[in-house]
């Protein structure tokens, strides 16, 4: 099953498959009974998840999102995110699903059809299934996919409906939960008032500000106690999920001089016989480290520096070039005039169908119209949108038997021709006017480092390890004794890599099976080696104090030095308070309730609701702001015209259910009472 998109390695319709439709990512089937394993990867609201029951979900969504990108086979990423779809699965079915059927919340068979083919068809529906020209739903694309899927011998079309299915009555039953919620929005009339007196005016001020800068943080003692009786009154701020906190450092593999040395020697021999060398392209493909492109490209689309060799010197030879890690040798192969663009239509049929693609192609050319024909035979699933027209394309973007096919033909020549996702019987519609194009040789050779410069540096790794291991002391004596740079990380039990390191999972899954102050044997992640040790275990609810002074210091010391300028404060009136801070008065006008910012001041949430609550006309109190304290008077109070209590009243309704499907998944997540280890295992 191939398609345009699929030609163009972009995937068919497949693709457009959205993983994150439903509001909540209610996953889960009809699963037959499951034998947990003695291993758990985590609990969810006191159940506990086996190995063996996850793996089966895992696997399960594996599937599902090959069939969506189209691929035998998934990248690391992907499979992250097959397995995060597997995990949320497990949480809906222990937690969301069974709360939404006690309430009731569930779904007719007749509302099920309604939601595939009736008059309230669901997003998951209209989302996936919509034509591309006008990207409205289609119900021929969805009729178009339902027929694959009967004739999909693999199963994996029907495993992706099935999950589709799920979605729909998902995503209709958290509507309605989320409709429940939302009849419960109501607005006093006291409160409608109170907002149309902050939101309903603006005010000038006459302002007068004293900067924390002005006092120098050495004047200013902060203590532990301080940070303590923030830290205790300010708790809620610092919950933080379980973590692990590594320090490494890494034994970078690069090669050495003695390797650069090497590598010159070697790639200077290559580049003497490449350049006597009668079939270029044979000898680069079998040189380089890279595989080299076969394809025929136009001067602007390769290396300026290689196309001012090759294009104007047919006989010269480009290099050796070393850049980076790599050198780079090249050499014209052979050149063509080629369009840089052409337009096609096709019809894909089976490989087995030889006949049918023969009498398609005798009708096209009898006057039979093309877009019919694609839209009854081709199995492309685009051609239900676009009647096969694959639109403009380069000839490198198709695969090398279609487009050395359409750059041999003429405009309105009809012919079929074979690819590895069946025969297409192919028109070409426009050519551009052909220009040079070369197919260039080209030949990359990395210096890699030597098996000695590996021994060397593993020995340096090695002597490391052996003043390091024991404990995390030893390790950091060892790494300032060595002059060493440590990394330090953080690891949630959601990662699976740290930042800066390539394929790292195997270190993170050692910092959730260490213990405290453990130190590592030599990893080789990315290429290098690496030597950790284990700094901290984190699996209270609440950051220590300890942990966050850092984050706290900088806040207590703003309000120690706002009660400083507080109480310097002198006067009765503006302008004598301003005058004891040494500061001027600023006038500021249209103050208004909706944004953070004051006008010529920055952000000032705390001054704009004093603002709004001052009486005019009189002095206020002084307001502890984010850069300084502000004293002022407020000067005049301008009504806005066109909003009216009745009008503030809708406007706080519709805010709260803007707010709603935010705040209520929160409180979902937080309801869950999810432990996850799958960091250990995954």
């Amino acid at each position: 099953m191939a398609s345009l998109n699929t030609l163009r390695t972009r995937g068919g319709i497949i693709i457009s498959i959205v993983i994150g439709l439903a509001l909540i990512a209610f996953l889960m089937g009809d699963f037959t009974p499951r034998s947990c394993s003695k291993i758990t990867v985590g609990s969810i609201d006191g159940h506990k998840i086996g190995y063996e029951e996850y793996l089966y979900q895992a696997e399960r969504f594996q599937v599902i999102v090959q069939t969506m990108q189209n691929k035998e086979a998934l990248s690391s990423e992907e499979t992250d995110i097959a397995r995060n779809m597997a995990w949320e699965g497990l949480v809906a079915e222990y937690v969301y699903r069974p709360g939404l059927e006690r309430l009731g919340l569930s779904n007719s068979e007749a509302e099920q059809i309604d939601m595939v083919s009736g008059q309230y068809l669901s997003p998951v529906i209209t989302g996936n299934f919509a034509n591309q020209r006008t990207g409205i739903f289609d119900p021929a694309v969805l009729s178009n996919f339902i027929i694959q899927k009967d004739y999909d011998q693999s199963g994996r079309l029907d495993a992706l409906w099935k999950y589709m299915e799920e979605q729909m009555n998902d995503q209709r039953s958290m509507s309605k939960f989320f409709a429940l919620i939302e009849k419960g929005i109501y607005v006093t009339d006291l409160e409608a008032e109170a907002s149309l007196l902050a939101y309903g005016n603006t005010y000038d001020i006459e302002l007068a500000a004293k900067s924390y800068s002005s006092i120098a943080d050495s004047l200013v003692n902060i203590t532990m106690a301080d940070i303590r009786e923030y830290y205790h009154a300010h708790k809620s701020k610092y919950k933080q999920e379980p973590s692990r906190e590594i320090e490494y450092v890494v034994f970078d593999l690069l090669p050495s001089e003695r390797d650069y040395a090497e590598a010159e020697r070697y790639i200077n021999g290559i580049a003497a016989e490449f350049a006597e060398s009668d079939n270029p392209m044979q000898f680069a493909l079998y040189n380089s480290t890279i595989t080299t492109s076969q394809q025929y490209l136009s001067e602007t689309q390769v290396d300026r520096a290689i196309a001012a060799t090759v294009f104007n010197d047919p006989d010269a030879m480009y290099g050796p070039v070393l850049s980076g890690d790599y050198y780079t040798l090249a050499r014209l192969a052979d050149a063509t005039y080629a369009p840089e663009q052409v337009a096609a239509k096709h019809i894909l049929v089976s490989p087995n169908e030889r006949e049918l693609a023969d009498s398609i192609a005798s009708a096209i050319r009898q006057g039979a119209d093309f877009e019919m024909l694609a839209v009854e035979y081709s199995i492309d699933p685009s051609a239900q949108m676009n009647g096969g027209d694959l639109g403009r394309f380069a000839p490198e973007q198709m695969v090398p038997e279609f487009s050395d096919a359409v750059v041999a033909a003429r405009i309105g020549d009809v012919f079929t021709v074979d690819t590895d996702f069946g025969i297409h019987v192919v028109q070409v519609t426009e050519k551009d006017a052909p220009v040079r194009k070369a197919q260039i040789a080209t030949i990359r050779y990395k210096v890699e480092p030597s098996s000695a410069t590996q021994q060397e540096i593993y020995e340096q790794a090695s002597k490391f390890l052996t003043e390091a291991s024991g404990s995390y002391d030893n390790f950091k004596k060892a790494s300032a004794e060595g002059a060493l740079a440590k990394r330090v990380a953080r690891i949630r039990t959601s990662d699976r890599s740290i930042s800066g390191l390539q394929d790292s999972r195997e270190l993170v899954r050692w910092a959730f099976d260490s213990k405290k102050g453990q130190v590592s044997d030599i990893l080789e992640i990315g290429g290098d080696y690496v030597i950790a040790a284990l700094a901290e275990v984190r699996t209270d609810e609440y950051s220590r104090p300890e942990d966050v002074a850092d984050q706290i210091r900088p806040v207590v010391l703003r309000d120690k030095k706002a009660r400083l300028i507080m109480d310097d404060m002198q006067g009765g009136d503006l302008r004598q308070v301003a005058s004891s801070w040494n500061v001027e008065t600023t006038t500021v006008e249209e103050i208004s309730f909706a944004p953070f910012d004051v006008p010529g001041v920055g952000v000032g949430p705390r001054l704009i609701g004093a603002v709004a609550a001052a009486n005019a006309g009189r002095l206020s109190k002084p307001v502890k702001g984010e850069t300084a304290v502000y004293i002022f008077e407020k000067t005049a109070v301008n009504p806005v015209e066109e909003i009216t209590a009745e009008s503030e009243k809708i406007r706080l309704e519709a805010t709260a259910a803007s707010y709603l499907s935010e705040r209520l998944g929160q409180a979902m997540s937080e309801s869950a009472k999810v432990t996850d280890n799958r960091v250990r295992y995954f």
